[in-house]
């Protein structure tokens, strides 16, 4: 169960890495992503989904995965 779960939180992880990445946000305040908790990361995103400016990338990146 333990590895489910941490498989699980790795995964979820390097996706919203790589989603992050892909509209231009590499560190923030000295920490590179791969340093940031998985909160962290959620909560980034989530900014970043909201925004204006990285809405049409984050868009874009949807639509070429369907």
């Amino acid at each position: 169960m333990k590895n489910i779960l941490r498989t699980a939180v790795q995964r979820r992880r390097q996706f919203l890495i790589d989603k992050l990445l892909k509209v231009g946000v590499f560190k923030k305040e000295d920490r590179h992503l791969y340093e940031w908790t998985l909160t962290d990361l959620e909560e980034e995103y989530k900014y970043i989904e909201t925004s204006s400016l990285a809405k049409g990338k984050l868009d874009q990146d949807s639509q070429l995965q369907q």
